[in-house]
This record gives C-alpha cells, sequence and structure tokens, in this order.
C-alpha cells in the first residue's frame, strides 16, 4: 500500500504541477496564480508522503540507488582503478549532508564543499560517526559568493585528485535581503548561479578527462515563480526582492543546466537539475514568519525532513538507470513540470553571454573584455 501510494501521489502532482504551468504560460496570468497553485501543490505532496509513505520510505529508496550503483559497479572491470572521486557544495547541513553521506557509502572518495569550515569540521566528524568510513570524506573551504575562493579550492582540488566523477551543485541561500558578494554581485543570484557557473566552468575539463562523469544541480520549482530572467533584477538594486531575486537565480541554474547538456554532449558528462521538495533545511532561515512560536514544529509536521529532501539528489548522483541520461529536470525521482525558457536555445545562449561578461567585467579578465572594448570600437 506504501509503495503504491507513493508511485500515485508523485505522478499525480506532477500532473497538475504541469497542467498548472500549462494554463499560467499559455493564458500569461499573474505570478500569483503559479506561486498559489504550485505551493499547494507541493504541500499536499509533504503531507499525503507522510501520511501513505512515511519517513522508512527515504531510507529505502536512498539504500536501493546505494545498492544499484555498487551493483552497477562491480560489474564493469574495475580491479585497481583508484576511488571515484565526488564534490559536494554545501555539505555541512541539510540536503547536502544527506546527499555527500550517500555518496560516500557509495564508495566515492567525497569532499564536503564548504563555506564555514567549523561547521564542515563538525559535518565531517558526524559523517564518520554515523557511516563507520574513515578517509572518505574529505573537507575543502570553498566559498561561491567569492572568485578568488573558487579558483583556490580548483586548484588545491586538481593538485590532489587528477580525476573528477561527480559534482553535486547543492549550496545556495534564500529570501536574503540585499547584499553583494565579494566581487560586487546580487548575492543570491550571485551565490546560487554565478558561483557555480564558475566552479564547473573551472573543473569540466577535469571531468571529460574521467571517463563517464556526472554534474547534478539543484534548482527549484520556485524557478516558475518568474516568468523568464529578468536581467535588470541582478544588477539593479532599486528592483532588488528577496523572492524574485532567488526565483530568478534558480530559473538561471535551470537554463544553464540544459545549455551545458547541450555543450558537453558526446564528452562523457551528464547534466541534470532536480527540485527537491519542500524539505525541512537551513535554506529557509530568513523568512521571518518561521520563526513564529509553533510555526517550527507545523513545518516539521507538513515540510519533509533533509533525508527525504535528498532522495532525488541522491537519485540523480547515483542510480544506474540516469547513465548517459543528461538535459533532464527531476522531481521526485522522476521528469518533472519544466520552465519553458529552460529549453529554448537562445535563452540559454543569452544568459551564458551574460554571465561571462558578468565574471570579466568583475573580475577584470582580460580576454573578454577586450573583445568588448573591441566590438565597441568598431561599432563607433
Amino acid at each position: 500500500m506504501k509503495r503504491f501510494g507513493r508511485h500515485w501521489l508523485r505522478d499525480l502532482v506532477n500532473y497538475l504541477e504541469v497542467l498548472g504551468l500549462w494554463i499560467h504560460h499559455g493564458l500569461k496570468l499573474p505570478g500569483i496564480y503559479i506561486v498559489t497553485v504550485l505551493g499547494i501543490c507541493e504541500w499536499a505532496y509533504c503531507v499525503l508522503h507522510k501520511l501513505l509513505d512515511n519517513d522508512v520510505c527515504a531510507e529505502t529508496q536512498i539504500n536501493k540507488h546505494i545498492r544499484a550503483h555498487c551493483l552497477h559497479e562491480h560489474t564493469k572491470d574495475s580491479t585497481g582503478e583508484p576511488k571515484k572521486v565526488a564534490i559536494v557544495t554545501g555539505a555541512n547541513g541539510g540536503l547536502g549532508y544527506e546527499t555527500a553521506m550517500a555518496i560516500g557509502r557509495a564508495g566515492f572518495t567525497t569532499i564536503l564543499a564548504c563555506r564555514d569550515l567549523k561547521r564542515g569540521q563538525h559535518a565531517l566528524h558526524q559523517l564518520e560517526m554515523a557511516t563507520g568510513l574513515q578517509d572518505t570524506f574529505k573537507l575543502m573551504e570553498l566559498d561561491l559568493a567569492s572568485f578568488l575562493s573558487i579558483d583556490r579550492f580548483v586548484t588545491e582540488c586538481k593538485q590532489q585528485h587528477k580525476q573528477l566523477h561527480l559534482l553535486v551543485c547543492n549550496a545556495g541561500m534564500a529570501f536574503n535581503h540585499y547584499d553583494t558578494t565579494y566581487d560586487g554581485l546580487e548575492s543570491q543570484f550571485g551565490t546560487n548561479f554565478v558561483g557555480h557557473y564558475m566552479l564547473i566552468d573551472r573543473l569540466v575539463d577535469t571531468m571529460k578527462q574521467s571517463g563517464s562523469a556526472r554534474i547534478t544541480i539543484a534548482s527549484s520549482i520556485a524557478a516558475c515563480m518568474v516568468r523568464n530572467i529578468d536581467y535588470t533584477r541582478v544588477t539593479d538594486v532599486w528592483r532588488f526582492s528577496r523572492l524574485i531575486n532567488y526565483s530568478t537565480s534558480k530559473l538561471a541554474l535551470l537554463v544553464y543546466s540544459h545549455a551545458l547538456a547541450r555543450k558537453l554532449h558526446g564528452s562523457g558528462v551528464t547534466v541534470n537539475a532536480f527540485h527537491p521538495g519542500l524539505a525541512i533545511t537551513g535554506l529557509y532561515r530568513n523568512i521571518s514568519f518561521l520563526s513564529l512560536p509553533g510555526i517550527h514544529e507545523l513545518t516539521n509536521w507538513m515540510w519533509l525532513n533533509q533525508r527525504a529532501g535528498s532522495v532525488t539528489s541522491v537519485y540523480l548522483a547515483l542510480s544506474p538507470e540516469l547513465e548517459g541520461k543528461s538535459g533532464g529536470y527531476y522531481a521526485r525521482e522522476q521528469p518533472a513540470a519544466i520552465h519553458p525558457d529552460a529549453l529554448n536555445v537562445e535563452a540559454q545562449d543569452r544568459l551564458c553571454k551574460f554571465t561571462d561578461i558578468l565574471i570579466a567585467t568583475n573580475t577584470h579578465a582580460p580576454n573578454v573584455l577586450d573583445s568588448i572594448n573591441v566590438s565597441s570600437s568598431l561599432a563607433q
């Protein structure tokens, strides 16, 4: 009954979200419509999931994906090969912690890429205690809000590891007041999207040389709350909105995942994005009403716990079903309702060009800036 409950429930919720998005974009309805529809669908899934499946199901699914991966690897002639290497950003807590645990249990040397080394050290200790694994989890400092930190992290990774088989882009921030990264970018867009964009760009050559490799990107159904990427939201402080800018960063991640999948086609590196669902993590700590008396207990009952929220992330990272599959967007371990812009090649190319210029402008990279200056002089 429980297995039946989970499958019909996720299929129904996915159907309703696809229908809601189709109506929203087809009729150009106000944004509040899709926010309400998707919010109700996600909330209903969380509540019914707990009633029909309970949280034991999440552990069962994760163990299934770990076993399937190990069995798949065992069938290969890999005698004498070193352990595969994985990186999980934001692995000190929440979904990143749970994903890192599963990946480590599946046999990967797992790098915990964390901004806060104190919290990262605590997570490292907890992971070793929980799994009994030593020399599996490695802690490295990575602040996605700093180009300097990203470059330093990549340099150290390449010095220590000649291959990289899995990159889980999980870290993120949400609903902050206006702030900027160390390099002057709006903090949510700069950290959630640009930081990961730069990290992937610096590591993708190593992944190409590693044989079969995967990149997974944590987007969100929040991406559907904006009709398209409004670039003035990213560059104009007066147009900043905590919700809209967060949603824009998640749409950018979704659009980029498809652009990257197209770019890496045939390289052996696959790229897929996912929506983890409404899960109890530190991501929502800046939403003030969640700190009201009784709200925490209510969300504990109404939302998924972090292990249940990590199931799709683990599925994309480990499942043999995803071998060779790229350019997908998943929720609840199945293809999900997707924003139309994610499949728009023109939107993909525009985002990549905008981001390259944004990074070059803020790092003073001569190759891109020179090309911009040459274009300007020719136009005159």
